[in-house]
């Protein structure tokens, strides 16, 4: 698991991999996404 990341988005539901794909679009390539 990282120890740093430039976002952590927290819920893998419609809205949290939303916004992660968005970010990955605009490069931001340390992200993460929690989901219990």
């Amino acid at each position: 698991m990282r120890t740093h990341a430039q976002a952590v988005v927290i819920g893998g539901g419609v809205i949290g991999c939303s916004i992660l794909y968005h970010l990955a679009k605009l490069g931001w390539t340390e992200s993460v996404l929690l989901e219990r």
